[in-house]
């Protein structure tokens, strides 16, 4: 427990040079320790960065790169710094960005920072319930608080000293240590944040969607435990770069629940494709498929070529003996088979030669290209070279449902067909199921995830015949 009358406050405020924090730097620094009310030690200083500042962090602080030009680096002052944070606990507005940076910094001279923390727009937020904005500068407007300078590390700092006076002047005691224990006990979450929505959050599977201020999607993510993992986010905002993006931008979080892992994933993989998430990369809607496809030559052997085949050529996928995410990587795909299995590079379209192929005279290729291997031996070492890497044939005769195995309440089912999910079969426990429709077109991701659950997880499933 926190009590502000018995521990050290250390009241912090830095200035950066407007990167991240995890390539950028602090330009300035304050940090007033504060016991049984009293300052009895401080540490204020500019730092230098090593780079040239950006005019609109000049033009918010006002520091130059001329100040800063003979100003001390951080490890110049991180022995100091560190010594002054001894049993305290660091008072901050917008404490994770300020602890972010101070994190990192301290990193870089090899030494660990973890301190407990008080973040005045949280306590803001518990004791004035009332008010809709939360900015130190709202706070210094609201309460008269004099400031010489704002946006300058030192008078930011004092601004939050005379907050937390005015806050222990003006509240009773027991009600200003339960706001301060009440954010210390619960783990972290972004400032703009409600704890309502978190602890609305299930605990079972599902979806669950960052969204900004204007409700657009910033990330979209599944889990078997979404409240867990939605926290997981914010746990690690202060050391992972995309965690802190999305943890500055965040204003709402809603979520889908699904009956199991299954349809969080396809869930997951629709969403992404539909709504397309900023900071969400790997299922992104592709309209091309990037393949490996083959022919046959008059001879009778496999032909490969690189292609771009469009989402909804699903009479192709028969010929498709691989799938990759370029152009790039498919050729470095096939250029590996070549190598492996001494295919023809003039076969395998890496050659345009109407004569044997470089690597038959360096005696890496057996002569496929001008018939002198058998094209039975050479195709069959093709099939082996690209197993498993092609789109698997459909397993069933036609279409079928897949239903997890749960003990929800709610059931549901996918129609599937040749690997396209064609509609969504739901029933609620003693209702009728009805039947929704599906996008029907062939998803690669879809696709990977449907082969992994019938051929890896069919013991989570019924696998039953679709009867329309």
């Amino acid at each position: 427990m926190i009590l502000v009358d018995e521990v050290p406050l250390v009241y912090v405020d830095v200035e950066t040079d407007g990167k991240s924090h995890v390539g950028g730097h602090i330009i300035e620094v304050a940090a007033l320790r504060y016991e049984n009310g009293q300052l009895v030690r401080s540490v204020s200083s500019l730092l230098n960065p090593g780079v040239s500042l950006p005019p609109f962090i000049t033009g918010l602080t006002g520091i130059t790169d001329d100040m800063i030009a003979t100003a001390p680096r951080f490890d110049d002052i991180a022995d100091e710094l560190w010594d002054l944070f001894d049993g305290a606990v660091m008072v901050a507005h917008n404490a994770r960005f300020d602890y972010s940076f101070l994190k990192t910094e301290f990193q870089r001279v090899g030494m660990s920072f973890a301190p407990r923390m008080i973040c005045t727009v949280k306590l803001s937020r518990a004791l004035y319930p009332n008010e809709h904005r939360h900015r130190l500068a709202d706070i210094i407007e609201r309460h008269g608080i004099q400031v010489a300078e704002r946006h300058r590390a030192y008078d930011d700092a004092l601004a939050l000293v005379q907050f937390m006076e005015i806050i222990r002047q003006t509240h009773d005691l027991g009600m200003v240590h339960a706001a301060i224990n009440g954010q210390v006990r619960r783990p972290s979450i972004p400032r703009y944040i409600d704890r309502g929505e978190i602890d609305a959050l299930p605990n079972g599977s599902g979806v669950y969607i960052f969204e900004d201020e204007a409700g657009k999607p910033l990330y979209i993510g599944k889990s078997i435990h979404i409240k867990k993992r939605v926290m997981s986010h914010f746990i690690r905002d202060t050391t992972a770069y995309r965690e802190f993006k999305i943890s500055q931008s965040i204003r709402h979080i809603s979520f889908r629940e699904t009956p199991g892992e299954l349809a969080a994933l396809l869930l997951e993989s629709h969403l992404i494709k539909t709504l397309t998430p900023l900071y969400n990369r790997k299922l992104r809607r592709a309209r091309k498929l990037v393949v490996t496809k083959r022919s046959y030559n008059d001879s009778g052997y496999i032909v490969l070529e690189r292609d771009e085949l469009d989402v909804a050529e699903s009479h192709e996928r028969e010929l498709i003996m691989a799938t990759h995410a370029s152009r790039t990587l498919a050729t470095q795909s096939i250029l590996s088979a070549v190598k492996t299995y001494d295919l023809c590079p003039k076969l395998c379209g890496l050659e345009k030669t109407k004569r044997a192929c470089f690597s038959y005279q360096l005696g890496k290729c057996y002569g496929a290209c001008i018939g002198k291997e058998p094209a039975e031996a050479y195709n069959a070492r093709v099939v082996i070279a690209f197993s498993n890497k092609g789109i698997e044939p459909w397993p069933y005769n036609g279409a079928i449902v897949m239903t997890e195995k749960t003990d929800q309440n709610m059931s549901q089912g996918f129609v599937v067909n040749n690997w396209v999910i064609e509609g969504v079969v739901k029933q609620v426990m003693d209702c009728d199921a009805y039947h929704e429709p599906y996008e029907a077109v062939f998803d690669m991701d879809a696709y990977r995830i449907l082969r992994s659950y019938i051929f890896r997880y069919a013991e989570r499933l019924t696998i039953l015949p679709y009867n329309k």
